[in-house]
């Protein structure tokens, strides 16, 4: 059943502060503030735009595991109700509807390939698909250049050290599972390993030209449990770096970032980290109030993450370590409390993320700039796998509009559509607005057309007035404070107005 359509009007957003008194001249001082951001945030929207319907009609295409490469970005995507269906295969795009086009139908039919973990090595595009079995492949971009690399085991979850790819292989041998592998872009083998024992590895990460993982060995299992350990390629040797749940419990370890000079980690639902020795792994003390962390995020020299305090709900904390702090900085409550910020992006002095808002949990597109939060569209939601090509974002999403006519699909934001924040007065473009206060006739100076229209909004979201702007003049002799929206067509424009 299509998503229901929501109201965004601005009587919508104040009728949500119930816990505000009857509005009388007083108090509306004290919410003015509120209401002209709310007024913003629902009026001046990013433009999010589909790049191509995949599968045509409401059916998903779900294009992940997007990976820029070149002038293009490639994913896996699947066209199930076009002319012939693939199945999800590799697809590859330059940002435009005809540029993006399947590359190969590695698994011949409707069965599935499934390309994933993408990486670059010597300058060529890896990933692993699955041709009747999973198997290494490179791409050129091309159908013919797009071809098995090995027979050999699927590379999972890769980190590159000095030229090689260290991974995990996932099939027993030798009574083993999940032991640590190579690959030189030709050929796979394990590692050497110049210990007396097996490994068995979960998630690892490359940090000081070495191998950090979530790991156990087999001797030790029954008494150290699966903890933190290191793999030296120069000496071919692994080790325990420390027993963060002693015994034979397991630390839970996930969600591996450098930052600096350190490696920060999850482990037993909070937030680590270690300089790579056993004094130098602990917990990080500004984040010990918080639990549940995950979606960790390395920017600007502080680390983004998901974290809970008990009391309002998953929300984006960031951890300056030069200041010793945590803040809460999404700060999300309503009728949904949880914010579960992911799928980080950096680009031109912001974050941008996948979060929740107040309202709902359908993961729309946020961004931050370290110390607040916006929320840039809430139409498409679903978001994830957010990269950037040519001064562009693109990620997979879906129209929850109610009117929406495709899936999860391939969707598109020029960060040049989002408008600029607006504070008290309208200074950041040519039209200017006085006397204000005024006392029934306001002045308006800039405009680019002699058809510019204007309304203006009481604090419960209603319409008082509209019309167009007369000889750079609006009329209007009601006492109190207003919300005044003026559109010239080139600008469109919000600031707060007193007339007495």
């Amino acid at each position: 059943m299509p998503a229901q359509s929501k109201d965004y009007s601005f009587a919508h957003y104040l009728n949500r502060q119930s816990h505000y008194k009857p509005i009388n001249y007083k108090s509306m001082k004290k919410i003015y503030t509120f209401c002209l951001l709310a007024f913003v945030a629902i009026g001046m929207q990013a433009q999010v735009t589909l790049v191509k319907d995949i599968n045509p009609g409401t059916g998903n295409s779900s294009p992940g595991e997007i990976f820029v490469f070149g002038d293009h970005f490639y994913f896996k995507a699947d066209d199930a109700n076009d002319a012939v269906d693939h199945g999800s295969e590799l697809w590859k795009s330059d940002g435009t509807t005809s540029g993006t086009v399947l590359v190969k139908d590695i698994r011949v039919g409707s069965s599935n390939s499934g390309p994933f973990d993408f990486f670059i090595l010597n300058n060529e595009l890896f990933f692993t698909a699955n041709d009747g079995s999973a198997s290494p492949w490179k791409t050129d971009g091309t159908e013919s250049g797009t071809i098995k690399v090995t027979t050999g085991p699927t590379i999972l979850a890769p980190v590159i050290i000095d030229g090689l790819v260290y991974y995990k292989h996932t099939n027993t041998i030798d009574g083993i599972a999940n032991d640590l592998w190579q690959f030189d872009g030709v050929t796979q083998s394990a590692v050497t390993d110049a210990g007396t024992t097996e490994e068995n590895i979960f998630a690892f990460v490359a940090f000081q030209n070495k191998i950090f993982l979530y790991a156990n060995t087999v001797a030790d299992d029954a008494t150290t449990g699966n903890e933190l350990y290191v793999y030296d390629p120069n000496t071919d040797l692994f080790s325990l770096v420390k027993d963060i749940n002693p015994g034979s419990s397991d630390a839970s370890i996930s969600n591996f970032m450098v930052m600096g000079d350190k490696l920060y980690f999850e482990a037993l639902s909070g937030l680590w980290e270690t300089d790579g020795t056993d004094a130098g792994t602990k917990a990080v003390d500004a984040a010990s109030a918080l639990g549940g962390v995950t979606n960790v995020y390395a920017w600007n020299d502080k680390l983004f993450f998901e974290g809970d305090d008990g009391t309002n709900g998953d929300q984006l904390y960031v951890y300056d370590p030069v200041a010793g702090t945590t803040t809460n900085i999404s700060n999300i409550s309503g009728a949904n409390s949880n914010h579960d910020p992911s799928d980080y992006c950096p680009y031109d002095g912001y974050l941008y993320y996948r979060g929740e808002d107040a309202d709902d949990t359908d993961g729309n597109l946020f961004r931050t700039n370290g110390t607040s939060i916006e929320q840039l569209d809430n139409v498409v939601k679903d978001i994830d796998d957010i990269v950037v090509l040519n001064n562009k974002l693109y990620f997979e999403g879906e129209d929850a509009s109610g009117t929406e006519t495709t899936g999860n699909e391939l969707f598109m934001l020029d960060p040049t559509t989002i408008p600029t924040a607006i504070g008290d007065e309208v200074k950041e473009m040519n039209i200017s607005v006085y006397p204000n206060p005024s006392y029934g006739t306001i002045n308006i100076k800039g405009l680019e057309s002699a058809q510019a229209t204007y309304s203006i909004y009481n604090l419960t979201g209603q319409c008082v007035a509209k019309g167009i702007v007369t000889n750079e003049q609006i009329s209007f002799m009601q006492k109190g404070l207003y919300v005044l929206q003026i559109n010239d067509g080139a600008q469109k424009t919000v600031s707060k107005i007193t007339v007495k």
